[in-house]
């Protein structure tokens, strides 16, 4: 018969982690300066948002996306000292590690953390290193504690790091952690709870060294310095919980040495309503039948038989009920007992087998009764889900560090799948609007070449073609009347017209003049013409240019509105990261379905060794009730062929 070490806290990292980012959301950016009221950063804010909404992965992601923007400003190194605690809470203690000794550093040296921020991160990260029984790792971090600033920061954590030290030191085999372990201990004082729970673990080391008379000695002082400390006026929960163990501990060394008298000494002291008054009553009924009083046994076994729960260490009970019948030579209630003990325990395996063949997912928290609210799953303390078994026999099995673990990674699973699930919808609605947007575009598109078609662009880069070459040409040949201005053309034409006029007069005197004068206007004309052809020809090129540049100007646009048309970049750009976003989504999708079968797997897989434990103890109890109903009704048929022999 041994001992099990009880532990005051469990192995998960969620309460270690609420009180981390405690220290890191409260504590100010530098040692000297006041604490802010509120997040200069937004982004920084929204993450906080989401984890006092208890949404660890949003707000690991919010934090990821502000660093990859840039960074949170005005904070200095508390983003990374939450984004470290965020990583614990989802059991990332490795890489949690490893961004606090970056941060950090060994003696903290160059981080704009307070001495008593840093002194906190690196007891948490050792606790909980502890918890996952990495003893080398947790007593390293441990180490970098400062005593005396942690005693005068907060005196409760330094209890508690004081016991974890010790616990280390207890663990170690080296020769120097003896002492280091007597001068922990003396830090603390007998009456504090984390001595008296090292007091209890020594007991048990001592126990397991094969040292039953250390671990006797260890168990009677931890028993009398809580009794002597008790206040019956309040008394204290936990210290009786742990007074109520060290009694039993100590009945049941009695119980291995046969020390009978001893032992139901300590158990009678036990109350009835305690948390191990179901373990003590049974002990007691052992250690009365070892001292020869079955009655007394006897009733101790009736008063367990009463109980409401079934726990599986009670399936004895029914055996050993009919057995202490038996030693009290009533060996007609012992046969009647007996039977009703193969009975109960050959229902109980058919039913066993009944849950073997059904056992799923969909079975399994079906047995569970989980309590929630509006936003899911509540969580105790200790991080862990709270849950009822529906059948107690479950209880065994859910009280465990691994299926505790398992379940709330199983919830975690099922949350991040419902995450992912959430954004692949999201994709759907993106494409939807790429779609409407592709729509709204064919439509603009095609309102764009109407306005085109209707500005007649072709016909008027024909004109300009037109237009170019017959200017090269009169510049070829020296047109000058071509490069007139609007007056000389007007001028010309009525030049054009009193030539006509002349040609149609006969010839006098007077004609003779007006032909003469003519002749000079013409002559004069023809001088300007020839005088104002550079400056005409000028002006002429001048405006080609300008044309020239309107047009390329025109046909520069018009080639970017056909480009537009013919390729929307921005629009297969948003496409292709909206793609590639459900590829990667579809992947993490598909590692999370994995991930799941393999937490549904290990699930059940703890369950159905459970159950088959407990088929298997219960196969043993059926065999010997079996043996012994064999054995009452032998005697009882050959007293019954005895006329002489007694009865009951």
């Amino acid at each position: 018969m041994g001992l099990t070490v009880i532990k005051p806290f469990r192995a998960c990292p969620a309460l270690l982690t609420g009180a981390l980012l405690w220290l890191t959301m409260v504590a100010p950016v530098q040692a000297e300066e006041p604490r802010p009221e509120r997040a200069k950063d937004l982004r920084y804010g929204w993450a906080l948002y989401e984890y006092h909404q208890g949404n660890a992965f949003e707000a690991l992601t919010q934090l990821a996306v502000a660093r990859e923007q840039g960074g949170i400003e005005g904070h200095g190194d508390h983003p990374a000292l939450v984004e470290g605690g965020l990583m614990l809470s989802w059991g990332m203690t490795r890489e949690a590690s490893k961004l606090f000794t970056e941060l950090l550093g060994s003696d903290g040296a160059g981080s704009t953390l307070s001495p008593d921020v840093r002194n906190q991160a690196w007891f948490y990260l050792g606790k909980v290193f502890f918890l996952e029984g990495n003893r080398e790792l947790a007593g390293e971090n441990l180490e970098r504690v400062d005593a005396e600033a942690l005693a005068e920061a907060n005196h409760d954590l330094f209890r508690e790091w004081v016991y974890l030290r010790a616990r280390v030191a207890m663990m170690s085999s080296r020769i120097e952690d003896e002492s280091k372990l007597t001068s922990l201990r003396e830090q603390l004082e007998d009456t504090d709870i984390w001595s008296l729970y090292l007091q209890y673990n020594s007991a048990v080391a001592a126990l397991d060294a094969g040292d039953v008379a250390t671990a006797e000695a260890e168990l009677q002082t931890l028993i009398a310095i809580i009794q002597q400390s008790a206040d019956s006026a309040k008394p204290e929960a936990e210290r009786e919980g742990l007074l109520d163990r060290a009694r039993l501990s100590l009945a049941r060394l009695y119980l291995r040495d046969d020390r009978f008298d001893a032992a139901l000494e300590i158990l009678g002291d036990m109350p009835l309503n305690g948390v191990f008054a179901d373990q003590a009553l049974f002990d007691y009924a052992v250690a009365a039948a070892g001292q020869g009083r079955p009655d007394r046994a006897l009733d101790a076994l009736d008063t367990l038989s009463n109980r409401n729960l079934f726990l599986p260490w009670r399936q004895q009970v029914p055996f050993a009920r009919a057995y202490v019948l038996e030693q009290m030579s009533r060996p007609q209630r012992a046969l009647s007992a007996f039977k009703q003990a193969a009975d109960l325990y050959q229902a109980r395996i058919k039913e066993l087998d009944i849950i073997r063949n059904e056992l799923s997912e969909q079975s399994l928290m079906a047995q569970l009764d989980f309590t929630r609210d509006s936003d899911g799953i509540l969580t105790d303390s200790y991080g862990r889900l709270r849950v009822q078994p529906s059948d107690f026999g479950m209880a065994e099995v859910l009280a465990s560090e691994t299926f505790q673990q398992a379940l709330a990674e199983l919830n975690e699973l099922y949350q991040m799948q419902s995450f992912i699930a959430e954004r692949q919808s999201r994709f759907e609605s993106f494409r939807i609007m790429l779609e409407t947007r592709e729509q709204q575009r064919q439509v603009r598109i095609a309102e764009t070449r109407r306005a085109l078609e209707n500005q007649q662009a072709d016909q008027w880069q024909t004109l300009h073609e037109e237009f170019r070459e017959t200017i090269a040409t009169a510049l070829a040949e020296d047109d000058a009347q071509f490069f007139m201005t609007a007056e000389q053309k007007a001028l010309r034409d009525k030049l054009n017209e009193v030539e006509e006029t002349l040609a149609g007069l006969p010839d006098d005197a007077t004609t003779a003049r007006q032909r003469e004068t003519y002749r000079r206007m013409r002559a004069y004309f023809d001088w300007w013409i020839a005088d104002d052809y550079g400056l005409n020809r000028w002006a002429a090129q001048k405006q080609l240019r300008e044309l020239d540049r309107e047009m390329q100007h025109f046909q520069a646009q018009r080639q970017r509105v056909e480009t537009l048309m013919s390729d929307d970049g921005r629009h297969a750009e948003l496409a292709r990261r909206i793609s590639a976003s459900e590829r990667e989504l579809a992947t993490l999708g598909q590692e999370v379905a994995v991930a799941l079968s393999n937490a549904r797997r290990i699930l059940l897989s703890q369950v159905d060794s459970m159950l088959v434990a407990q088929q298997e103890e219960l196969n043993g109890y059926l065999v010997a009730s079996r043996h012994a109903q064999a054995r009452l009704a032998d005697q009882l048929f050959r007293r019954s062929q005895n006329p002489g022999a007694g009865d009951e």
